[in-house]
This record gives C-alpha cells, sequence and structure tokens, in this order.
C-alpha cells in the first residue's frame, strides 16, 4: 500500500496541470475512486486522476470534501490523492482543509497537504505573504481559509480570528515555515527572479531564529535571493550555530549554490559531523567551492564523498552516486562501479545510469553483466548506457528480452529500454507486443514506438486503437500515432490511415 501511494504522488508531483474542458456528465467522484483504487495498476490510476483535472474548478469542492473526510468516504489513499490533486488546482478555499490535514497524524497526507499548500501559497502577492508571515496563522478554528470565516471575522471589525489562530502556537512556526515554502517556491520558478522585497527579507531573518526547525530550513532556502553579501554571512553564522540535522543539510546546499570561497572554514567543520547525510552535503558544498579532495579521496583513509559509497544507510549511498554521477569527473567511475553491486536495485540503477552518463568506455566491463541482473530497472538501464556506448549486440539482446516468453517485468524493461535506445530497428518486436494481451506490456510498447517515431509501426498502433476497449491504451495509441505522423487521427482513424498511407 505504502509503494502505491508514493507511485501516485511521485508522479503527479512531476506533472504539469492539464487544461482540457470538463468530461461529459461530470463523474468527479468516480473518477477520485479509480485514482485512489489501489487494486488498479498505475496507469489506470494516473489517466483516472488527470480525469478527475479536467474537472478543473468543478472538481475542487469534491476534493475539499475528501481531503476533510466530510464526505464520509474512510479512504486514507482517498484522501491522499485529493490532496495531491488540490495541489495541482490550488484553490483558495481549499487552505482551511490542506491545514488540518498538514498537522494530522496521517503522515503520507500530511505530506501531500504540505506540498499543496506550498503550491497554494506560492501563488498569493508578496503583500498576502507578507501579512500571513507577520501577523499571524490561519490554522484550524476561527481561521478558515482564503475568503472563508476568519477573512470575514477580520473584515468585520478587529483581529479576533487572529486572536483565535494564535491559540495554535504549537503550530504557528510550521505554519509559516509552509508559507515560506511557498514564497520559496514562487521566486524559486522564476528564471530570472528579482531580490526579495526588503519586509519578506526580514521575515526570513526573523525565521532564521525561529525555535522551529521547519521554519528556520524554509527560511534557509530564501537566503539566495536576497542582495548583498549579508546572505551568505548569515548563512555562515548559522552553521556554526545550528544543531537540527534537516536545517544544517538546508544549509549546506544552499552553500553549495551560493559558492562563497571564504567561507570554506564555516562549512568544513561538518565533514566530521556524527549524521552522514550532513557530512555528504558539507564535503559537496566544499565540492561546489572548489576545495580539492573533498569528492574523491586522495590519500588512504581521508573523509570524502566518495568513501561513503559503501555506507550502510541506502539514502546516503543513493545521494552519494548522484554526487559522482554529476561530477563528471572519470575518477567517479571507480565508485560507481563499485555501487553497481549495491544491495538495493534503485541503487544499482541509479549508479548504471550514472555511468551512463559519465560516458566514459571503460565502464563497459562493469555494466554488462548487469543485463542479467535480477531486478528489472537494473537490466534497463544497464542496457541504455551500454547501447548510449556502440556496445554491438545489446539492442538484438534486449529485443529477444521483450520477445521471450520470460517474467512480465522484465518484458516491459525491455520494452521501455528498446523506447530509450532509439533504435529504429526494434519496432517490429515493439509491435508484436501491441498483441501480447499483457496490459502493462503493451502500455509500454506503445510508449516506446512514439518515442522511436518508426512509420512500420502505424498499422499495429492503428488497430490497437480501433479495437482496444481500454481508454487508456487507446489514448496511448492515439499518442504515439502523433508523434510518428505529426497529426491526429481524429475521428474518422480509417480516413486518416489511407491519407498516411497505413496499412
Amino acid at each position: 500500500m505504502r509503494w502505491t501511494v508514493r507511485a501516485v504522488l511521485l508522479f503527479w508531483m512531476g506533472v504539469v496541470s492539464l487544461a482540457a474542458p470538463a468530461a461529459e456528465g461530470g463523474g468527479a467522484e468516480e473518477w477520485l475512486d479509480r485514482a485512489a483504487d489501489a487494486a488498479l495498476d498505475a496507469r489506470h490510476r494516473e489517466y483516472a486522476a488527470r480525469k478527475v483535472m479536467m474537472l478543473a474548478e468543478e472538481s475542487a469542492s469534491i476534493l475539499i470534501a475528501a481531503v476533510s473526510g466530510a464526505d464520509g468516504r474512510d479512504s486514507g489513499l482517498r484522501r491522499q490523492v485529493a490532496a495531491t490533486l488540490l495541489g495541482e488546482i490550488a484553490p483558495p478555499e481549499a487552505e482551511a482543509a490542506l491545514l488540518e490535514a498538514a498537522f494530522g497524524n496521517d503522515y503520507f497526507l500530511a505530506e501531500a497537504a504540505k506540498k499543496a499548500l506550498g503550491v497554494l501559497y506560492s501563488r498569493l502577492p508578496d503583500t498576502a505573504l507578507y501579512t500571513l508571515l507577520t501577523r499571524g496563522a490561519r490554522e484550524f478554528s476561527g481561521a478558515g481559509g482564503a475568503g472563508g470565516a476568519g477573512d470575514a471575522a477580520a473584515g468585520a471589525g478587529g483581529d479576533d480570528w487572529l486572536a483565535l489562530s494564535l491559540r495554535q502556537a504549537g503550530f504557528r512556526g510550521r505554519f509559516k515555515a509552509l508559507v515560506m515554502a511557498g514564497l520559496a517556491r514562487k521566486y524559486g520558478n522564476d528564471p530570472a527572479p528579482a531580490p526579495l522585497p526588503e519586509p519578506l527579507a526580514w521575515c526570513v531573518w526573523d525565521g532564521l531564529l525561529d525555535v522551529e526547525p521547519a521554519l528556520r530550513a524554509a527560511s534557509v532556502a530564501l537566503l539566495p535571493f536576497i542582495a548583498g553579501g549579508v546572505a551568505t554571512e548569515r548563512l555562515a553564522a548559522l552553521l556554526y550555530a545550528e544543531t537540527d540535522t534537516d536545517v544544517l543539510r538546508a544549509a549546506l546546499g544552499v552553500m553549495a549554490a551560493l559558492r562563497p570561497p571564504q567561507y570554506g572554514e564555516a562549512v568544513e567543520r561538518h565533514v566530521g559531523h556524527a549524521d552522514p547525510r550532513v557530512a555528504v552535503e558539507a564535503l559537496a558544498a566544499l565540492a561546489a567551492m572548489g576545495y580539492p579532495g573533498a569528492v574523491f579521496p586522495v590519500f588512504p583513509g581521508q573523509r570524502a564523498v566518495a568513501s561513503f559509497v559503501n555506507h550502510p544507510s541506502t539514502p546516503v549511498r543513493r545521494r552519494v552516486i548522484d554526487i559522482l554521477a554529476a561530477s563528471k569527473n572519470p575518477a567517479a567511475v571507480e565508485y560507481l562501479e563499485a555501487a553497481l553491486f549495491d544491495r538495493v536495485g534503485a541503487n544499482r540503477a541509479a549508479a548504471a545510469q550514472g555511468l551512463g552518463e559519465l560516458g566514459f568506455p571503460s565502464a563497459v566491463g562493469a555494466l554488462h553483466p548487469l543485463l542479467h541482473d535480477g531486478r528489472p530497472e537494473v537490466r534497463e538501464e544497464a542496457a541504455v548506457a551500454l547501447a548510449g556506448f556502440g556496445v554491438v549486440g545489446v539492442a538484438s539482446r534486449v529485443v529477444d528480452g521483450v520477445r521471450g516468453g520470460g517474467a512480465l517485468p522484465f518484458r516491459v524493461a525491455a520494452a521501455r529500454a528498446l523506447g530509450r535506445m532509439g533504435d529504429a530497428r526494434a519496432a517490429p518486436a515493439l509491435a508484436e507486443c501491441l498483441d501480447s494481451g499483457e496490459f502493462a506490456l503493451v502500455a509500454a510498447a506503445v510508449d516506446a514506438l512514439g518515442l522511436l517515431g518508426d512509420r512500420r509501426a502505424g498499422g499495429a498502433l492503428l488497430r490497437l486503437l480501433e479495437k482496444t476497449e481500454d481508454v487508456v491504451l487507446a489514448e496511448g495509441a492515439r499518442e504515439a500515432l502523433k508523434n510518428i505522423f505529426l497529426t491526429d487521427p481524429g475521428d474518422a482513424p480509417e480516413i486518416w490511415a489511407k491519407e498516411n498511407g497505413i496499412e
């Protein structure tokens, strides 16, 4: 259940909001049920979630009721999906329900609500954000959402709603952290952001001194948007005084982005931190600031990023793999090859992908055995990396894998790999997969054929579009045909096929 929830949430964190006309006849409740149905595969849940989004503002009230539990449905997954979708629409009236969820006991619902609130607050003007950061919090009783009971009380005479909300003093710092995260999102999404206005900069300084770690961490993220050298001075001072590991990691990440060489000492004092996550971020920051030996050790036993490649903590190893892959240094090959033996499949896949991106052919020998790895995603990344190196025979072996009668996850991974390789010779094998009857394999083959753009697959995709009763596969086939022929089959695919010479 947990990984199913994460799959749905991760999908929607990376999807741009879809602007489409309202679905015929509505049905947002039914589509939300499908989007939160753990028994469905990820593709059908994603499709159902997209259908909810197509209703746009019409679905806001339904999603708000689902998040708050006011619809009487006792489904934690449904509430989480609803909160995530509210982050795409971000209607102001959803604030109260999302705040209650953000400070509730359901971890995944709280995380989804916090992300949604960050989007909501990022759409407010600076003046409104300043008011929220300085006058109090609109949490729970008496607060209401934007345009709710709290605003009405304030407009009716005085700050009674502020007095009520400030009784929730235990949540005030965390509320401001959410507002600060929205402010950071607002300025971070601007390709050429202006410096933070002085009143908001004062809010950042106050946030850095708050007792709530979440607010300090959120305030640190805004330091790059403050003009002048005072931001790096405050950041260096915080590195000497801070004890919370999450705040330290955030500060070190900002230091790596700003790269002020004069503050290396403030960063260097954390390379021996007891928490390996802090130590790795400190070393990465030193590397960004130009300090030699921070990523790759220059003598045995030296603490450097690469020395954590075999650390017991899985997240630490993953972070090390990402840093090594981003280094673009030939010295990273040795350590990424060691990571190919990681006990976690996702880390092995990341190491294989990193070796492929580095582009040093010396890694071919280490990558080749991963074509037989027990994890489909590892096989996929190894195949794509080897194909990028121009290794002869890899594509044909992957084609054999997709045509063979092996386990379905491996055939799906092979189909995905063929699409990413970009070798049009794989089109016939992928077209054969469309008749397999296995939804996951058919969907992966459809995506791969759309990427390859080979016209030879046109007939097979058109037949799938005409015969399938599955709306997800039909939509995928239509998109693949559009990618290949650069026109939409429309409502008369037979006529369209003749015009494009498809048999």
